[in-house]
């Protein structure tokens, strides 16, 4: 699904677009790719303050379509049908976007990107990118995103296979920048030398629920703070993470200047090196991480375990654009704030309240335990056995009285 959300962070609540001009506003126009424009640059150059460019769905290439510079202009770019649907493919011939001021870019796939910075984009203004899906991208530094001096906002945003060939930070390098993510997943890219997810040097950093596993970098797969960096992580999950050299740190801190700060977070070899509130070092429970499914199973200890305080205001959906703060009935809260508590990571579970209502009519009856007496027996090999409650491999007499046993409305 493709995320959407409105939200408030204090580091860039200054691009708000109900700001632009200062004065009483001239009315926005709506400019259409390819309907009105031929290219997405031929859009941005007509676009002034206010402005929305809505790409149409398809795959877009070529000179007018990539290298894409939208200068200091407020204004957003989006695809009408999300990140499925709209794709940026450079072939490898340049970046998508340059992002010199408090432009918005929402839902496209931006794959394919090669420069010597910023394989996808070069962010050098406090722009806001949501929704959009990194895939494929190389440089030499910042596989997908390089952000210089700059505080943009990341919101939902995927990050795979992306990778800095020849120094540090496979899916974004942070030079003397001060990004915001929240809602977040790199999984599967790669560093040359630091960070196989993140790399920052003299820079902020603040992560809410951003889920990063199965990074690789020669040293601190997951993220690496070089020096003079004050990094912030909350409701996040930093797990399985790989070095060359193996073994190492998923939080890589390479001087004595730098100040991390993670909190309500499940950080594999966490030691106790980051100190904080509500940390765990345990198995988050992936659903399928060699599937690149990083939604939690049932039971994982990040349920309901984070930190409702952190999570920004606006923010009330997750990576798929679920609600957060669903509480799961069968798991304690461990986390802070009042109920229901947030998850860790890019996914909030979403448990299944009334799972013997086998036909979703809104109660447990007489269809249901047709539909049970139906499938009676061994469960299919590796196929959906819904009625199985127990999870014992086949439907009998026990699914049969957990069925009885919640006869009746579901709650």
């Amino acid at each position: 699904m493709w995320f959407k959300s409105s939200f408030t962070i204090p580091a860039v609540a200054a691009i708000s677009f109900c700001l632009i001009g200062g004065t009483t506003p001239a009315a926005a126009d709506i400019l259409h790719v390819p309907g009105d424009f031929p290219t997405i640059q031929a859009a941005i150059d007509a676009a002034v303050n206010g402005d929305e460019i809505v790409v149409a769905d398809g795959t877009y290439t070529g000179p007018g379509n990539r290298a894409l510079s939208t200068g200091t202009k407020l204004i957003t770019v989006r695809s009408a049908g999300g990140p499925g649907a709209c794709v940026i493919d450079c072939e490898t011939e340049d970046r998508a976007f340059v992002l010199s001021g408090g432009a918005r870019v929402e839902g496209f796939t931006i794959r394919n990107g090669r420069a010597l910075f910023g394989g996808a984009m070069l962010v050098a203004g406090d722009a806001t990118i949501v929704g959009c899906d990194f895939d494929g991208n190389t440089a030499d530094a910042g596989g997908a995103l390089f952000i210089q001096n700059s505080s943009p906002a990341i919101i939902g945003c995927t990050f795979r296979g992306n990778c800095a060939q020849v120094s540090d930070g496979g899916a974004m390098y942070n030079l003397y920048g001060n990004p915001a993510l929240v809602n977040c997943l790199m999984n599967g890219n790669c560093a040359a030398a630091f960070g196989g997810g993140i790399f920052s040097d003299l820079a902020t950093l603040s992560l809410v629920n951003c889920t990063l596993s199965d990074n690789t970098a020669y040293v601190g797969g997951g993220i690496t703070n070089y020096a003079g960096v004050e990094m912030t992580l909350s409701n996040c999950i930093i797990w399985g993470n790989h070095t060359a050299q193996g073994g190492g740190l998923e939080v890589q801190i390479l001087s004595t200047s730098s100040v991390e700060v993670v909190n309500y977070s499940c950080v594999q070899d966490l030691g106790g090196a980051y100190g904080g509130d509500g940390n765990i070092d345990a198995d988050p429970g992936f659903v399928d991480p060699q599937q690149g499914n990083y939604r939690l199973e049932p039971g994982s200890p990040c349920l309901d375990a984070g930190d409702n305080t952190a999570v920004p205001k606006g923010i009330d959906t997750d990576l798929d654009g679920n609600p957060r703060f669903v509480d799961d009935p069968v798991t304690k809260d461990t986390g802070n704030g009042e109920p229901p508590i947030v998850d860790m990571g890019a996914y909030e579970f979403q448990p299944v309240l009334c799972p013997w209502d086998l036909d979703d009519s809104g109660d447990v009856g007489v269809k249901d335990l047709l539909f049970l007496l139906g499938t009676w027996g061994p469960c299919p090999p590796k196929g959906d056995c819904p009625a199985d409650f127990d999870d014992s491999g086949d439907v009998g007499v026990k699914d049969l009285l957990i069925l009885l046993g919640n006869w009746g409305p579901c709650p």
